[in-house]
């Protein structure tokens, strides 16, 4: 290990002298004598072999070395008291506003369960909450904390993107509409079946795509009898019976478990949503907003990541990655519709 050959103390001493113009004042602001920074500075320039300051009874200057010197000795004091602060804020009780934003299904179904048991652990933390399945910008629109799905670009280098989990996606419908059009028993008898989609309305779906357990891909044309962008629609459709609904099964756990709903064609997916979580740079994080990140890593992947096993039409578990890992360039897993023009607001 390379070890500095001149006293980290003497460039900060030396960094001192610049800003405040001279020996006296910098003693002062420090609380050592002149002398002892005089003789500092010059045991300073006999270790690099260089003159740094120009000095006159009356005047203090920089040679172009000093110059040069200078600038480092600023962005060193600049890290370390960003360390320090770090340091101290991780310590600090956790207190102010966070503001958050998340897909409305996540919001509706999820956050009821864990924000209160968050807010009663840090009472001095307030949330203001946004539910959209927009695409949001942290920078610009000032916003601590995003959870998505993945695939999208991440707006700035400083923001950090830790996937949650794979959410598992299925077809569903009530136990009374399958008894009146009969069982669907393959992707091509979806073409007999009324199915409800998740898309925006301006999409004209004519077809699903479904993903099989071995990775085979299959299209089957299908009769939209309902598309919307909201999961609850969708799921209230299929319990009145209107038809085979696409949904994430997290969404309609309960449904499932106790036999009001349930999963038509158990190995295939219509949908794999992967979500993450995005928050700045961890450098400099408010201890409000780092205990919410924390918080969610833990908490939501459970929730998010339990496939309802009811009888042998459950579907498989999905599958959560390393709690606290950190993915800067994931693949996007979206939700591809034949004949869709455009995507709607990515959610899990």
């Amino acid at each position: 290990m390379n070890s500095v050959s001149i006293d980290l103390n003497d460039l900060y001493l030396f960094a001192q002298v610049i800003e405040h113009h001279g020996f006296t004042a910098a003693g002062d602001a420090v609380g050592v004598s002149k002398s002892l920074i005089s003789r500092r500075m010059t045991e300073l320039e006999s270790s690099l072999g260089v003159r740094l300051l120009h000095r006159t009874s009356r005047r203090l200057s920089l040679t172009d070395a000093g110059q040069q010197l200078y600038e480092h000795c600023r962005a060193m004091i600049a890290e370390a008291r960003a360390g320090e602060d770090a340091v101290r804020q991780r310590t600090a009780e956790p207190s102010g506003l966070v503001r958050i934003s998340m897909p409305v299904v996540v919001t509706d179904v999820v956050l009821a369960k864990v924000l209160p048991r968050f807010m009663e652990q840090y009472p001095k933390v307030r949330l203001a909450l946004q539910a959209s399945n927009r695409q949001v910008d942290l920078v610009e629109e000032n916003v601590d904390v995003v959870v998505r799905g993945m695939g999208f670009d991440v707006e700035a280098s400083s923001l950090v993107q830790a996937p949650l989990c794979t959410v598992r996606w299925g077809l569903v419908a009530s136990p009374a509409y399958l008894a009146r059009h009969g069982a669907i028993d393959s992707p091509e008898a979806l073409r007999r079946g009324d199915v409800m989609v998740y898309a925006s309305i301006n999409e004209p779906v004519t077809a699903l795509r479904l993903i099989g357990a071995d990775g085979d891909v299959t299209t089957p044309i299908v009769q939209t009898r309902l598309q919307s962008d909201n999961i609850a629609a969708l799921k209230e459709a299929a319990l009145a019976g209107i038809g085979i609904a696409s949904l994430p099964l997290y969404a309609c756990a309960s449904e499932i478990a106790s036999g009001v709903l349930q999963i038509v064609l158990p190995e295939w997916r219509s949908r794999e949503g992967r979500l993450a979580i995005l928050f700045p740079t961890r450098r400099g994080m408010m201890p409000a907003v780092r205990a919410l990140v924390d918080f969610l890593k833990v908490e939501l992947p459970p929730l998010l990541g339990l496939a309802p096993k009811p009888n042998a039409m459950s579907a498989a578990p999905v599958v959560c990655p390393s709690r606290g890992a950190v993915e800067t360039t994931p693949q996007a897993i979206p939700l591809r519709l034949a004949g869709a023009a455009g995507g709607a607001g990515r959610t899990g």
